[in-house]
């Protein structure tokens, strides 16, 4: 089992899981020092009784006093867990989301979406059942067996012995039980990613014929979902059978030397009741930890993928972002592998036009302007200072941008312009008309939505506007538009006070323009 690696992991990304740990690991030695008094307190009684002999009344008060607190610990572990583990979630989505903003648009946004939905809850329940039961089997048998060697050595070592064994079978057993969820997790990213592109493209699909065999992929992703969900359920029942198997063939064999002990005089009625009470407390923390591992087997594949999203989170300095239009440098940069070097200077308050082939890397320099991806060499000063050394989340709420395919936030044309912005709807109405959008405030967005590619980018490009901010970034805005809208937007542009980085392939007579050439 790979948990303590996995809860490590967390614990670097959200310090709160620390804390949740120890509390766990606090609840388990209670739990288990009050059954251990029980044990101590419970064996003598029965065996008074046995042999017809009184029984103190301080053994009755010191078992009850042992079963409120070992019954107020389990009842109060597992609220204790959950109310600690919920920040933790909280913690760990806040900053998976700040991360796939910084990144951009990402490659696969529906297996996103659920690592940060069902994903990110199932971390909360990792935190809350398996690491206090995973505590609790590392705290209990050591404590349980030096109880029992304590009480008699013998059996003590019997114990000793066995529970050595049982975690190399939990080992074996738990490497088959991660890969099988691993896999079982990775297909229902598989799943989520191909239903989305299907619902998307259905259109276009059925248009081409093609939608029979878009539903036999997922068919075929869905039974492979099956197979592995029923490979996990296997492995599961598997080593829980066999732990309990274990844990039961323990118990028995320390049962049968301390009855024939007891036949042969060697060791005490109270003795060998105090040890037989207490035995199965050193085998049940162990059988909890492995229910509960295969009870959140979706949280403990995902872990994984959710430290590895927030963990790609790019260094970046702390200087602040500008306030007024700032002159951009490009100092031999190359956006990404494979594309030509630019050096190029836009003056502070510019309106630049990015020019040159398709697949040149000019989006890809608009990605390394906005903060949304690295250089692979070279550099962009902002007003003399490395864009490297901005603090992200400053220079990228002080860019205003509009990709290729806008996406449309809200569920009405004014909440795509709004933006989570206190604008009155007059602002929002002006902002639409001086890019030639005349529709109601309350036109619906979403699925099945009337607007048009071109409208799409206006009411995106109205956004930024509003926003007032002091760089734009646009990437083809002129495109699927017609004469009125396209002039439109290039007023607007011109209207604007930020410094402008716009990719086009129709740039105007007069107009600043930047070939990026081959």
């Amino acid at each position: 089992m790979r948990t303590p690696s996995a809860l490590r992991s967390l614990a670097r990304l959200a310090p709160r899981a620390r804390v949740a740990a120890a509390v766990a690991a606090g609840w388990g030695l209670v739990e288990t020092g009050a059954a251990l008094a029980q044990a101590a307190t419970l064996g003598p009684a029965i065996a008074a009784l046995a042999t017809s002999q009184p029984v103190h009344r301080s053994w009755l008060v010191a078992l009850l006093g042992a079963t409120a607190v070992r019954a107020l610990a389990r009842g109060a572990a597992a609220p204790a867990a959950t109310a600690l583990a919920r920040p933790v979630r909280t913690e760990l989505r806040a900053a998976a989301l700040a991360q796939v903003v910084r990144q951009g648009r990402p490659a696969d946004p529906d297996a996103t979406t659920q690592l940060l939905t069902r994903g990110v809850d199932e971390v909360e329940a990792y935190l809350a059942r398996v690491v206090p039961a995973r505590a609790r089997a590392a705290l209990a048998p050591p404590l349980v067996i030096a109880f029992l060697l304590v009480q008699d050595w013998i059996s003590g070592v019997t114990v000793l012995l066995t529970v050595v064994l049982l975690p190399i079978f939990l080992s074996l057993l738990g490497r088959a039980a991660h890969d099988a969820m691993a896999e079982r997790w990775h297909d229902q990213q598989r799943l989520a990613a191909a239903f989305g592109d299907a619902v998307r493209g259905m259109t276009t699909l059925k248009s081409l014929n093609r939608s029979a065999r878009a539903v036999a992929r997922l068919d075929a992703i869905g039974e492979r979902l099956t197979a592995s969900t029923m490979a996990t359920l296997r492995v599961a029942f598997a080593s829980s059978f066999a732990l309990e198997l274990l844990s039961s063939l323990a118990t028995a064999l320390v049962a049968l030397e301390l009855g024939l002990r007891l036949v042969g005089g060697t060791v005490s009625l109270r003795t060998a009741l105090v040890v037989l009470i207490a035995t199965p407390e050193a085998y049940t923390p162990l059988r909890r930890a492995a229910a509960s591992y295969h009870a959140s087997a979706t949280g403990v594949a995902a872990i994984a993928d959710v430290v590895d999203l927030i963990g790609r989170a790019r260094p970046h300095g702390t200087a602040p972002a500008p306030v007024a239009p700032p002159r951009l440098e490009l100092v031999g940069l190359v956006a990404r592998a494979g594309v030509p070097a630019l050096s190029a200077v836009v003056p502070a308050g510019a309106l630049v036009v990015l020019d040159g082939p398709s697949g040149i890397g000019k989006s890809s320099v608009l990605a390394v302007l906005g903060g949304l991806s690295d250089p692979t060499a070279g550099q962009v000063l902002v007003d003399g200072t490395d864009l490297a050394d901005l603090a992200r989340d400053g220079w990228q709420g002080a860019v205003g941008w509009v990709a290729q395919e806008p996406v449309l936030v809200g569920e009405t044309l004014a909440d795509a312009v709004r933006q989570g912005r206190a604008l009155s709807p007059a602002t929002v109405r002006a902002a639409l008309a001086a890019l030639g959008v005349d529709l109601a405030l309350d036109h619906p967005l979403g699925e099945g939505a009337t607007l048009s590619a071109g409208q799409r980018r206006r009411v995106a490009l109205a956004a930024c506007l509003v926003g007032d901010p002091v760089v734009l970034l646009l990437d083809e805005p002129t495109a699927h538009q017609d004469a009125a809208s396209e002039a439109a937007v290039w007023a607007a542009l011109e209207g604007s006070r930020a410094t402008r980085v716009v990719v086009s392939h129709r740039p105007r007579p007069g107009d600043m323009v930047v070939t990026v050439r081959p």
